[in-house]
């Protein structure tokens, strides 16, 4: 008696209601330790004048984080290869995408 291979999945995607519309984010940082790599999206908020512990003038930039996103180190290069495979497939739709500072 053979076995039957399993049925194929089917995965659908579920966005709740609340998260449809997205969180806007200019910029991220990427942090780890040895269970996950974080990413936090953030926006940058406008700069501020400041003094700093000695007295002297500095501007602030704060930034605030709008989403935390950990992924175990094994979705990490599945991340990067799916974030080239869109990007490129983005250049090929729209156009190169233009560098930041360039």
């Amino acid at each position: 008696m053979s076995e039957e291979p399993p049925p194929p999945v089917n995965v659908e995607v579920i966005v709740p209601e609340a998260m449809n519309v997205g969180v806007y984010a200019n910029g991220f940082t990427c942090w780890y330790n040895r269970t996950d790599f974080t990413i936090d999206f953030v926006v940058y908020l406008p700069t501020e004048q400041s003094v700093d512990d000695g007295g002297k003038s500095v501007v602030r930039q704060p930034v605030q984080v709008v989403s935390r996103v950990k992924f175990p180190p094994s979705m990490i290069f599945r991340l990067m290869q799916t974030l080239n495979d869109s990007m490129s497939n983005y250049e090929q739709q729209f156009g190169s995408i233009v560098h930041l500072g360039e």
